[in-house]
């Protein structure tokens, strides 16, 4: 009994170490995948030479509209260094919409072109457990920045 015991704390120990390193998203997926809930998962893929300060939001209503996921979804802001990844997953009932309202590539400090994505909605858009990938990219002119949307099924 003693060394089932000292196993189970050993994984314990371990699994709060890498919970507190990955962060709260990690724990959220592993969440969802004891429950047997599906997430989706957002990624934001910055291609260009710059930082690029990004604003989210997602809402649990797939029927919402642009202006109104502003008001009344959640909000996640980012700032990706050039050529970085960041991403998030939410469980496909709290996440049926999501639209990239604002991103910005910051060539001087937070100066440089911005865009947005349309608001694409799950059913529509993408599925659930779907990846929906936002990549933020330039021409070699810096003012031609755009924000494209692509999804990945599992």
């Amino acid at each position: 009994m003693r060394i089932c015991y000292r196993h189970t704390i050993v994984v314990l120990a371990a699994m709060t170490v890498v919970f507190v390193s990955a962060g709260c998203d990690a724990l959220i997926g592993l969440i969802g995948l004891v429950q047997g809930t599906q997430a989706t998962t957002v990624e934001l893929r910055n291609n260009s030479e710059y930082p690029v300060k990004v604003s989210v939001f997602f809402d649990d209503d797939q029927e919402t509209i642009d202006g109104v996921i502003q008001e009344t979804g959640t909000e996640r802001n980012f700032v990706i260094p050039a050529g970085n990844t960041e991403s998030f997953s939410r469980p496909c009932d709290d996440l049926q919409a999501v639209i990239v309202d604002d991103a910005d590539l910051q060539i001087i400090g937070e100066i440089g072109p911005e865009d947005k994505s349309d608001l694409i909605r799950d059913g529509d858009d993408f599925g659930c457990g779907d990846t929906i990938i936002f990549t933020f990219d330039h021409s070699e002119i810096l003012v031609d920045f755009r924000v494209s949307v692509t999804t990945v099924s599992p």
